[in-house]
């Protein structure tokens, strides 16, 4: 059966190529000879080689597809022509792990040269809550959303959203030509670092030189006295404006990864996709394997201060409650752990709720009074 597709697919090409004007034909052989002088004469080796062969064959595949009536096939070519000189105008590919990130990055290039050379491949999910257990496979990106949708509450509709991203990200790793440059932005919590880890796993078998910028070690080379050192900014690269995104990226101190340090990053990497673990947190240098109670105590601490600034024993609304936790904690899980968590602290009988737990805007809560001895 696979036979007779693949030679209906043959015919039809033949077919389309037979109908190609003078013009089509000559802006085709075009395109065609500037890749094979591409793999011919190109750094790269055996792996440019093979990409140049796949380019040829997906500018193949478009042919037989084109709507006559609608797009004329210069057009198309034309069209196809423009994106891969971009391709090979491309020098760095960037990785980050927000759409945050990667719109504050893409906006810091957009009016430099930067916006022609540059690549941004986006994680958008944050690493450091829920599971990642064989997270490269369709299986475990699978098991990653359904304990999503178990544990978390989809306000706007986003998973769906952020599991085709993860997966085109994946995809994308996968298609770093080897003479591109891999700069990873990261910054100093367990959601990027993880990430990192992840990433050089990925990478592990490729021949590109890879780089990791770190957003928090860069403010402190270029703002040394800005902030005191009980703060920690920024907690994440998401914080980070792009003026400042592009600054770190032209002046600050950046080396590539050593291959030492590469493979001990790549050996926790598959560590932590072999773990069944939902909590990761970054502690003196280290991501380390977490209780999903960890930061329990933290959000009745607060609720405590908040119980105390209110003058009486009264319901708060949860999303101030969590906003205050996500300001003060200095691990960067997002308000939807701490949301999953304080509804974990309300079946515990911890905290008594009213309204509906569907949606963290749509309940207030308050600590049970004897949680509250000695301010009530």
């Amino acid at each position: 059966m696979k036979e007779k597709t693949d030679r209906n697919e043959f015919e039809h090409t033949v077919n389309a190529i037979n109908h190609l004007s003078d013009k089509d034909a000559k802006s085709l052989l075009k395109i065609i000879y500037g890749f094979v002088q591409t793999a011919m004469t190109g750094n790269g080796g055996d792996q440019v080689k093979l990409e140049v062969i796949n380019k040829l064959s997906d500018i193949y595949q478009q042919i037989p597809e084109l709507d006559r009536e609608s797009l004329d096939i210069a057009d198309t070519v034309s069209h196809v022509a423009k994106n891969e000189h971009r391709k090979e105008l491309l020098q760095t590919t960037h990785i980050v792990f927000s759409y945050s990130t990667a719109g504050s990055l893409k906006n810091a290039f957009r009016h430099t040269n930067f916006a022609e050379t540059e690549e941004i491949i986006v994680f958008p999910d944050l690493l450091s809550v829920g599971p990642i257990k064989a997270l490269q496979t369709q299986e475990g990106m699978e098991n990653r959303y359904q304990w999503f949708k178990k544990n978390y509450r989809d306000d706007f509709n986003e998973m769906d959203e952020y599991k085709q991203g993860m997966l085109q990200a994946l995809e994308k790793i996968k298609k770093i030509p080897a003479y591109q440059k891999v700069i990873i932005w990261t910054c100093e919590n367990a959601a990027e670092q993880t990430g990192l880890r992840i990433v050089l796993y990925l990478l592990q078998d490729n021949e590109n030189e890879i780089f990791e910028l770190n957003t928090y070690k860069a403010y402190q080379e270029l703002y040394p006295y800005s902030i005191s050192e009980e703060e920690q900014y920024p907690l994440s690269s998401g914080e980070v404006p792009p003026e400042k995104l592009l600054q770190f990226y032209k002046q600050a101190e950046r080396k590539s990864i050593s291959p030492a340090k590469c493979k001990a990053l790549c050996h926790e990497g598959e560590d932590l996709l072999q773990a069944a673990n939902d909590l990761r947190t970054w502690e003196c240098g280290e991501v380390r394997h977490a209780r999903i109670e960890e930061g329990d105590g933290f959000i009745i601490e607060c609720a405590r201060k908040l119980h105390k600034e209110q003058g009486i024993h009264d319901y708060m609304k949860a999303a101030r409650l969590i906003g205050e936790v996500i300001g003060h904690m200095q691990q960067y899980v997002g308000d939807g752990w701490i949301d999953y968590r304080l509804r974990a602290l309300i079946s515990k009988g911890i905290f008594d709720y009213r309204g509906g737990l569907h949606a963290m805007r749509f309940y207030e809560v308050r600590l049970k009074k004897e949680m509250l001895p000695d301010v009530f």
